[in-house]
């Protein structure tokens, strides 16, 4: 009996303890870590703010093979929102709540049913390199704040595995010049000549654009005596999507300028380009422009247009789409 005794007040004792340190302890927790990038700002920002590169280095979804994320809408910059559920981890949500363009991104997090958190990302230039620091704060409420060291380690190992693993990303994307799993080729492009029509085009309308024009400037081009310099293209010299229409041309391109009844005709000058060459039906392209338009946003450059799609491959004597090449030219200057 003795012992039961001295048993029940050991743990009264250590109950008063815990409870008189839970009043100690603060409730608001504030965690963060940092990681020195060898790599431009932009790119840093650029791949953090992409939700979709988080099933990559994410720690909580690295570590936990049930968790699956859901894209509500859109998936990079303010607004940018998933949701995850999970076997081991529970349920939730992540969204950018701001986003200061190339500096800083802030994030609400949302536990189900457990409270939630507020995440920053800040990006600093620090001697050509790039400082990222990743922070966390939430409240945790009494008594469970005397939890609050112990999960301040455990969270503060984790922000650093995940900046360890953006590190990772960004120095394998600017080394290999890969996005969305396409290599971006910086190209020397000649001077180019492009017989064409060219009129606004609702989306929904290209492919019947194309069906209507090329065929019929390929016959002028072929009448006038022409000689071809390629394949036939599309020239984007204006997307607007507010609008769901785009400005571009069908165009035929052409040893020199020429003049062809029926028909403008147009001239880019020699400069560098961007170039993807994309393989599959032409509806799949969105995701090969999307990769130049990150590489552009990672460097800093300017987009000139109008962009290229050449249509290398004649799907009236290759069948198979998967082997329909198309080569996609973004021009730029720095």
């Amino acid at each position: 009996m003795k012992i039961l005794k001295r048993i029940g007040w050991f743990l009264l004792i250590l109950l008063v303890v815990l409870l008189i340190a839970s009043f100690l302890i603060s409730k608001d927790a504030h965690i963060e870590s940092s990681v020195e990038i060898d790599a431009p700002k932009n790119m840093v920002y650029n791949v953090v703010s992409d939700l979709k590169t988080h099933e990559s280095w994410n720690p909580w979804k690295l570590n936990d093979e049930t968790m699956v994320y859901q894209y509500p809408g859109t998936t990079s910059g303010k607004g940018a929102e998933y949701t995850w559920t999970s076997e081991n981890s529970g349920n939730g949500s992540y969204k950018f709540t701001g986003a200061e363009d190339g500096n800083s991104l802030t994030s609400l997090v949302s536990f189900d049913g457990q409270g939630e958190g507020t995440g920053k990302f800040l990006f600093e230039e620090v001697d050509g390199k790039t400082k990222a620091t990743w922070s966390f704060d939430t409240t945790i409420p009494w008594p469970m704040n005397i939890m609050n060291p112990i999960l301040s380690r455990s969270m503060k190992k984790s922000l650093k595995n995940g900046l360890n693993g953006v590190k990772d990303y960004v120095i394998k994307r600017k080394e290999t010049k890969e996005y969305n799993g396409y290599k971006i080729n910086t190209v020397d492009m000649p001077e180019k000549y492009f017989v064409m029509n060219r009129q606004e085009v609702e989306f929904s309308n290209i492919q019947q654009f194309y069906a209507n024009n090329l065929g019929a400037l390929f016959g002028k081009v072929q009448k006038a005596g022409v000689e071809m310099d390629g394949m036939p293209c599309g020239l984007f010299f204006k997307w607007m999507p507010d609008q769901g229409k785009t400005d571009m041309a069908a165009a035929i391109p052409v040893k020199s300028s020429v003049s062809v009844k029926g028909a403008s005709t147009f001239k880019l000058p020699s400069r560098q380009a961007l170039q993807i060459d994309y393989y599959g039906d032409y509806s799949g392209t969105e995701s090969a422009h999307n990769a130049i338009s990150a590489y552009i946003k990672d460097y800093g450059l300017f987009q000139d247009y109008p962009v290229i799609e050449e249509y290398v491959t004649d799907p009236s004597s290759e069948k198979d789409p998967k082997k329909w090449l198309t080569k996609i030219t973004y021009y730029f200057s720095e």
